[in-house]
C-alpha cells in the first residue's frame, strides 16, 4: 500500500514539473451553432505539431505552449460539421477561440457523416467510461416506453438490470448505492420510480449521459463502482422552442428560449395510471402516481464568466388498500445547484458548485387499527471547487475538493412511539489533486490522489488513483486503471425472498460502522474499424471490504447504524465487450458481460451458527447478459425509425424453499412457517425480451409531429423473477412443490404495446 501511494505521488510531482509556460494558448468553448448550447468532451487539436485535448464537460478547451507561428485548428465531431481554421499566434498573446459547430446536413445515403478517422481522436485516458449524447439517449429509450438515460445506460457492458421492475444500476457486481449519480453537479440519492418504467431523468432535458465503469479518476470519490453524471441542457440561447410527448402513461412538456444574456429551461412530466387502473377495476384497491419537475438558467456574462442555476424535484405516490389492509408510501427528491465558472487566464480554468440534495421517504401500513410506520430523510448540502491548470501541452492538472453536511433522520414507530431511530449530522471533508501527463505521443498517465475526512467516528481516508493509456496505432489504444475507493454513506434494501419490501434505507458511518471499501483493478482495449466501427474489451477485477447488509435481528433500542447493519467482504470479477456502429442509416451496439459477484456476511449461510459463513451470489449476480440496440433510418432523409432493443441473460439466483409447516399460538390460532434452504443457492431461468419501435416524423414549416408505436416483450416471454411458497397450496398433491406448501413464481412484464406522440416546435 505504501509503495502504491509512493508511485502515485512520484507520477503527480513528475508530472506538475512543466516549462515553457511563457508560450501562447489557444482556448475558448465549442458550442452547437444553433442552440449556442455548449459541447462537452468534444476533441479539438491543432495540425502540424499534432497537439490537442477534449472539452471539459463545460464546453471549454486550452491547448497551452505554442509558439508563435500559424496553426491549423480542428474540431471534428460526429453529427456535426467539421470546423478547420487557421490561427495565428503571437508568442506574446494568447488565442481565444470559439467554435460553433453546425449539425451535418442529412443527406439520403447516411444519416450522419463522420469525421475522417485521423481526426476523430478522442484524448480519453479512463477505462469503462461512455458517453451518450442526446441522439443515443432516444434512439435505444424509444423501445422502451420512453427514451430514459438510465434505462440507456443499462444496455451498456458491465451494466445489468435486476429486473423489469427496475431501473437500479448495478455496475460490475456493485449495488445501486455504490454509484455516484450527479444531476448538474448534485448527488441524486434516488434516481427511479416505482415499476422501473422510468428513471428521474427525462431524454428530452439530457444533454449527454457519462458512465464511468470503474476505475475513475480522484476528481470523483465517496462511491465503490461508478460515475453517471447526467448534464442537462443550458437551454436555447437563439429563440424560443418546445418538445414533448403524450403516451398511454405519462405526458411531459420541455420549452426552452433566451433570457437575459442567455437562456432558460423549464420540463416536467407525470404519469397518469389513474384511468387505466380504473378500467381495469383496480383504483379501490391500487393507486399510483409520480411527477418530475426540472428548472435552469445559464447566464453567460462574459468569455471569462457564466452561471448556471438548476433545480429538480420528483415525487412518488403508491397506495395499496385492501379489505383490512393500508399501505401507503411515499418517496421523492429534490435537488438544487449553483454553478460558477471562472477563467482566471487561459491556463486556469475554475468551476465553483453550490449543491442541496433531499430525499426523502415514508411508509404506514395499518393493519386492523395497528399502525406502523416507517421514515427517512437523507439531507446534502454541499460547496465544491474545481481547478483545472493547464501548463503546457502535456499537462492538464486538477485540483479540488469537496465540503458536505450530511443530516440523516431514520424512524420506525409503531402505534407512534419509536422502535429503533437513528439521527446523524454529519461533515464529510474531501480533496483531490490529478494531472492527465503526456509522457510521449503514444504513451499518457493520469495518476491522482483523494484524501477525505469524515467527522462522525473521525475516519481519515486517503485513496491513491492511477490510469494510463498507450496507442499502438492511430485506431487501437490500450487503457488500465488502478484505485482505491472509499464510501461512507450506504443504502441498504430490505429484501424478502429476493424481494425488496418497502423502501430502502439509507446510513452513514459513525462509531460503530466504519467506511466500505473497494479496490479496482481494470485493463482493456479499444479499436476503431473504419469511420462507422469500433469495439472496445475491458476486464476487470474489485475486492470489496467491510460492504452492508441489513440487520433483520436489529435490536428495538438501536441508535447506531452499526445496530442496524452487518458487514461482510467480497469480490466482482469480469469481462465487458462491446461492437458499435456511430453512423449510417443503421445503427447500434451489440454488449456483452461474463461477471461472477461474491458476498459472504456474518450470520448469513452459517447454518444457524453450526458452521462458518459460506459465500453466496447476491440477487444481481448474472453471470452472462448480453443486449443487442438497432435503429434503422428510412423514407426521406431518415424520417422514419425502427427501433429494436433484444437482451439476453442468464438466470439469476434465489432461495429455495424446501418445506412448509404450522405453529399454533396459545389461542389456538395456526399461522405457517417456511423452512428455507442456503441464500441465493439455486438459479431461476434464463431471462429474453425482445422490445421493438417504430416512429415517422412529419416535419412542418416551424414544428414535427412524430407519432410511435412500441411494444414491449415482442415475443411475450414469461420472465420469471423470483419463486417464492404458496402458502395456500395444494397439500394433496404429492411433488417437492406441494410439500413445501405449493410454489408461485412472480413473472415480469408481459407483452405490452404503447402508443403515444412526440412534438417539437
Amino acid at each position: 500500500m505504501i509503495r502504491a501511494r509512493l508511485l502515485v505521488f512520484t507520477a503527480l510531482a513528475a508530472g506538475l514539473v512543466s516549462s515553457s509556460i511563457d508560450a501562447a494558448t489557444i482556448s475558448g468553448y465549442v458550442r452547437d451553432a444553433a442552440s449556442s448550447e455548449s459541447l462537452p468532451y468534444v476533441p479539438v487539436f491543432i495540425k502540424n505539431p499534432r497537439a490537442g485535448t477534449m472539452t471539459n464537460e463545460h464546453g471549454y478547451y486550452a491547448i497551452p505552449g505554442l509558439s508563435a507561428g500559424a496553426f491549423e485548428l480542428v474540431c471534428a465531431y460526429i453529427g456535426y460539421e467539421k470546423y478547420e481554421q487557421t490561427i495565428n499566434v503571437t508568442a506574446d498573446e494568447d488565442a481565444i477561440v470559439n467554435i460553433n459547430l453546425g449539425e451535418e446536413a442529412i443527406e439520403l445515403a447516411v444519416l450522419a457523416i463522420s469525421a475522417d478517422r485521423d481526426d476523430a481522436e478522442t484524448y480519453d485516458i479512463s477505462p469503462g467510461r461512455l458517453t451518450l449524447r442526446g441522439t443515443e439517449l432516444k434512439s435505444a429509450g424509444h423501445v422502451m416506453l420512453e427514451a430514459d438515460p438510465i434505462r440507456t445506460v443499462q444496455t451498456l457492458p458491465g451494466v445489468l438490470s435486476l429486473s423489469d421492475f427496475s431501473v437500479g444500476l448495478y455496475v460490475r457486481g456493485g449495488a445501486p448505492d455504490e454509484n455516484l449519480v450527479l444531476l448538474d453537479g448534485t448527488d441524486v440519492y434516488n434516481a427511479s420510480h416505482l415499476f422501473g418504467l422510468f428513471s428521474t431523468f427525462p431524454a428530452d432535458a439530457a444533454k449527454s449521459t457519462e458512465l464511468l465503469r470503474g476505475g475513475f479518476p480522484a476528481k470523483y470519490g465517496a462511491r465503490l463502482s461508478s460515475v453517471l453524471n447526467v448534464i442537462t441542457d443550458e437551454g436555447n440561447k437563439n429563440q424560443y422552442e418546445g418538445i414533448g410527448g403524450v403516451s398511454l402513461l405519462s405526458s411531459r412538456l420541455t420549452l426552452q428560449g433566451p433570457v437575459g444574456r442567455g437562456s432558460w429551461l423549464a420540463s416536467g412530466r407525470r404519469t397518469y395510471l389513474e384511468p387505466i387502473l380504473k378500467l381495469a377495476n383496480l383504483d379501490t384497491v391500487f393507486g399510483y402516481s409520480f411527477y418530475d419537475l426540472q428548472g435552469k438558467t445559464h447566464q453567460v456574462f462574459s468569455q471569462d464568466d457564466q452561471l448556471t442555476v438548476a433545480a429538480y424535484a420528483g415525487r412518488d405516490h403508491f397506495q395499496v388498500t385492501p379489505d383490512g389492509f393500508d399501505v401507503d408510501l411515499w418517496w421523492g427528491n429534490k435537488t438544487f445547484s449553483a454553478q460558477w465558472t471562472h477563467i482566471f487566464n487561459p491556463r486556469w480554468f475554475s468551476h465553483f458548485v453550490v449543491t442541496g440534495s433531499d430525499f426523502d421517504s415514508k411508509a404506514t401500513i395499518e393493519v386492523e387499527g395497528l399502525r406502523f410506520e416507517q421514515t427517512n430523510d437523507l439531507t446534502d448540502w454541499s460547496f465544491k471547487g474545481d481547478l483545472n491548470w493547464f501548463p503546457t501541452q502535456d499537462h492538464a492538472a486538477e485540483i479540488g475538493w469537496n465540503v458536505k453536511w450530511f443530516t440523516l433522520n431514520f424512524h420506525n414507530r409503531i402505534q407512534g412511539n419509536d422502535f429503533g431511530s437513528v439521527n446523524q449530522d454529519v461533515l464529510h471533508i474531501a480533496g483531490y489533486v490529478q494531472d492527465t501527463w503526456k509522457v510521449t505521443n503514444m504513451f499518457t498517465l493520469q495518476p491522482g490522489f483523494r484524501a477525505s475526512h469524515f467527522t462522525e467516528g473521525g475516519y481519515n481516508r486517503f485513496d491513491p488513483r492511477l490510469a494510463g493509456r498507450y496507442q499502438f496505432t492511430t485506431d487501437t489504444f490500450f487503457k488500465a486503471a488502478w484505485g482505491i475507493y472509499h464510501q461512507p454513506i450506504f443504502r441498504v434494501p430490505r429484501e424478502f425472498q429476493g424481494i425488496t419490501f418497502l423502501s430502502d434505507i439509507w446510513f452513514m458511518a459513525d462509531t460503530t460502522a466504519g467506511p466500505t471499501k473497494a479496490t479496482h483493478w481494470v485493463a482493456g482495449i479499444e479499436h476503431n474499424v473504419g469511420d462507422a466501427w469500433s469495439i472496445e474489451w475491458e476486464a476487470y477485477f474489485k475486492d470489496y471490504d467491510e460492504v452492508t447488509a441489513f440487520n433483520y435481528n436489529v435490536d428495538a433500542d438501536a441508535l447506531t447504524s452499526g445496530g442496524f447493519l452487518l458487514r461482510g467482504v467480497g469480490q466482482a470479477y469480469g469481462t465487458d465487450i462491446q461492437i458499435k456502429k456511430s453512423t449510417g442509416r443503421h445503427t447500434g451496439w451489440i454488449s456483452f458481460s461474463q461477471g461472477w459477484t461474491v458476498r459472504r456476511f456474518p450470520q448469513v449461510n452459517d447454518d444457524k451458527g453450526k458452521i462458518d459463513p459460506q459465500n453466496f451470489y447476491p440477487k444481481y449476480d448474472r453471470r452472462q447478459s448480453m443486449n443487442t440496440v438497432y435503429q434503422w433510418h428510412w423514407g426521406k432523409d431518415g424520417r422514419g425509425t425502427l427501433n429494436a432493443r433484444y437482451s439476453l441473460a442468464s438466470g439469476q439466483p434465489y432461495t429455495e424453499t424446501v418445506g412448509v409447516g404450522n405453529i399454533f399460538d396459545d389461542f389456538g390460532n395456526q399461522a405457517p412457517i417456511i423452512h428455507r434452504g442456503p441464500l441465493n443457492q439455486k438459479r431461476l431461468p434464463m431471462y429474453q425480451r425482445l422490445d421493438m419501435g417504430l416512429s415517422y416524423n412529419f416535419k412542418f414549416k416551424r414544428w414535427s409531429l412524430k407519432p410511435y408505436l412500441q411494444v414491449v416483450n415482442v415475443l411475450d416471454q414469461e420472465n420469471i423473477f423470483n419463486r417464492t411458497p404458496d402458502l395456500f397450496g395444494e397439500p394433496w398433491r404429492e411433488d417437492e412443490a406441494a410439500r413445501a406448501g405449493g410454489i408461485d413464481e412472480l413473472k415480469m412484464l408481459p407483452i405490452f404495446p404503447s402508443i403515444g406522440v412526440d412534438f417539437e416546435f
